[in-house]
């Protein structure tokens, strides 16, 4: 007998110390799961605003080309009698010019006397609407949104720029963005075309451009929304005006679905740009990791201790699936801009020696997108990538935007670098394309960003000289 209760007190004991490791190893399970799903919202978040840095930018590089297409205009303008309003070389000079790859759908051409010749060849009286002095004093600048002279109802923003002739403002040259047009026609790449944007003036709150909605309101009628992470409504548009950068989460009044957004400014006027996803397209490729997570729950309760072990081991290395996962350009296979940003922040402490960077571009990537399509620009890409792959270790290799690599090749390929890039460069272009390239190389270095920025600089001078060889319209892409 005292053998038999010895041995269900055994029982009982192993009965407990199992369900008590159940209950640990599930509630570790559920503690995981719930971190690894944080963990990809966080990194989802850092995706989201890096692309909406992205578009920032390239926003602010096409306005600021439009503004110097506006002056080589106006320069050419500045040469002709405009005081005859039948000369017929300044709508054919208005006319010279491709904007296709612009914002600008019009030009107009403000006189002294109130006169307004459009790019279609007509004349205009709007000394009513608008007075040359005062425009001729602003000289070149962006406008807020307005409503369009000739189009009543339609929205529309300038960008201005004088014509000057003898160190006297003789015209102002406009180029005419119409808002509602541009929104219906804007399509970003970010998230595989599954994104909206929106940009805001923050001085006023009105709306410039919106892929989301069928109006251009003012950002203070998007209140009303249930709001999940980051700031609150009136936070978020008290960061805008003030020229802040932030997250949000909310559910979308029409779909119901939670949707992601970051904004961030544009670096023009006080504009804001906000990106947003749909949370289904921001954590894809994450989602079903954390969904396989909480199914093992069920798994581990049921065949509690023989998959103890089990668990933990799968735990683990999912956990480093999704971190690799994370620190991995899908396209190329290459390091991406996360793994990126971590080694840039791991090395601002620390020493290099020797130390060295290759910053690439590869030339042409939006235009090919533009003529060809995505899937063309994703063939460039990994072209690229392939070609580098073969001349440095793929651990070296980061994709760091959407055109844009980096290389820091180990301190031993210092000599054999810039052959390596020139071997890289001709297998490149034997594939039909091109990419420019600048290497900095120091004895030492504290943190790595100054050589980036060094080794970034040297890339715009090849850059700019690419493009003075192939075509102007593409300093636009240069960051």
């Amino acid at each position: 007998m005292r053998i038999k209760a010895k041995g269900q007190l055994r029982f009982r004991i192993f009965l407990v110390v199992t369900l008590l490791a159940s209950i640990a190893l599930t509630y570790t399970v559920f503690a995981c799961a719930k971190r690894a799903g944080d963990e990809a919202t966080k990194r989802s978040f850092v995706r989201l605003t890096s692309e909406t840095k992205r578009l920032a930018a390239d926003i602010a590089n096409t306005i600021q080309t439009d503004g110097v297409i506006l002056t080589s205009m106006a320069n050419l303008l500045a040469n002709q009698d405009l005081n005859n309003y039948r000369n017929p070389i300044v709508p054919e000079i208005m006319n010279s010019f491709n904007l296709d790859k612009t914002f600008i759908e019009d030009l107009q051409l403000l006189m002294p006397d109130g006169m307004m010749l459009r790019r279609n060849g007509t004349w205009h009286n709007v000394s009513a609407l608008m007075d040359f002095e005062s425009e001729a004093n602003r000289g070149a600048y962006i406008s807020d949104r307005v409503e369009s002279f000739f189009d009543p109802g339609e929205y529309m923003m300038c960008n201005a720029v004088p014509v000057v002739r003898d160190g006297e403002v003789v015209a102002m040259l406009y180029g005419v963005v119409p808002l509602q047009a541009v929104s219906r026609a804007y399509k970003t790449d970010a998230y595989d075309g599954r994104a909206f944007v929106l940009i805001v003036d923050g001085n006023t709150g009105d709306i410039l451009l919106d892929t989301w909605h069928n109006k251009l309101s003012n950002i203070s009628e998007l209140g009303g929304r249930k709001w999940l992470k980051g700031k609150g409504f009136e936070q978020a548009v008290e960061g805008i005006r003030d020229g802040e950068s932030g997250d949000m989460a909310f559910v979308s009044q029409s779909t119901g679905k939670i949707l992601y957004a970051n904004y961030e400014p544009v670096g023009i006027n006080n504009w804001s740009i906000t990106l947003g996803v749909t949370e289904e397209v921001a954590l894809a490729g994450t989602r079903g990791i954390v969904k396989e997570l909480y199914k093992m729950v069920t798994v581990v309760s049921v065949i509690l201790l023989c998959y103890l072990a089990y668990v933990s081991w799968y735990l683990i290395s999912a956990r480093r699936s999704v971190y690799r996962m994370s620190t991995m350009d899908q396209g190329t296979g290459l390091l991406n801009q996360i793994a990126y940003g971590e080694l840039l922040h791991k090395s601002e402490q620390h020493t290099i020696s020797p130390a060295i960077c290759v910053y690439i571009d590869a030339n042409g990537l939006h235009e090919l997108n533009n003529e060809r399509g995505h899937e063309a620009g994703d063939l460039m890409l990994r072209a690229v990538a392939e070609s580098l792959m073969e001349q440095f270790p793929k651990g070296s290799l980061y994709r760091i935007g959407g055109d844009e690599f980096v290389v820091f090749p180990a301190p031993t390929e210092g000599q054999t670098c810039e052959d390596r890039m020139r071997s890289a460069s001709a297998s490149i272009t034997a594939q039909g394309y091109s990419i420019s390239y600048g290497i900095a190389a120091h004895e030492s270095v504290v943190g790595l960003r100054e050589l980036v920025r060094e080794a970034d600089e040297k890339m715009l001078e090849s850059k700019r000289a690419y493009y003075a060889e192939h075509d102007r319209r593409g300093l636009r892409q240069s960051k």
